[in-house]
């Protein structure tokens, strides 16, 4: 059964849905709270359930900033089963690997869209 592709506006990240993966853009400047991010959860765990695997893509277009502590809060989210950084600038992609020590769940930083898409298509099938 396909999962129908859906998006959510929020005040401060856009999010697209889709089988295997979710795409969240967060706005430029946000500071992306523990707060924030559980309303992100309410809405993922609303779209896939607690048993749907699915890889959280990060696609950062916009300059913001998050505490990397909180990333610890998705250790608990079973059915998110990676996370996917991407980020096409050096200053980006440092601080992505500087995030990725603090997460939970199989992490990997790419350079495209694309690239993260196929990832999350060939992580999740093989589940």
């Amino acid at each position: 059964m396909a999962v129908a592709i859906k998006e959510y506006e929020l005040s401060f990240t856009k999010l697209t849905c889709s089988k295997n993966y979710v795409i969240s853009e967060v706005k430029e400047g946000c500071y992306l709270t523990r707060e924030l991010f559980d309303e992100v959860l309410l809405i993922l765990e609303e779209y896939y359930g607690r048993s749907k695997p699915y890889i959280y893509i990060s696609n950062r277009k916009y300059d913001f900033n998050v505490n990397p502590i909180d990333y610890l809060n998705c250790s608990g989210i079973d059915n998110m089963i990676g996370v996917a950084l991407v980020t096409e600038t050096a200053s980006k992609m440092q601080t992505a690997n500087f995030e990725k020590n603090f997460m939970t769940k199989k992490t990997r930083i790419f350079g495209t869209l694309k690239e993260a898409i196929d990832w999350a298509n060939t992580f999740v099938e093989a589940q």
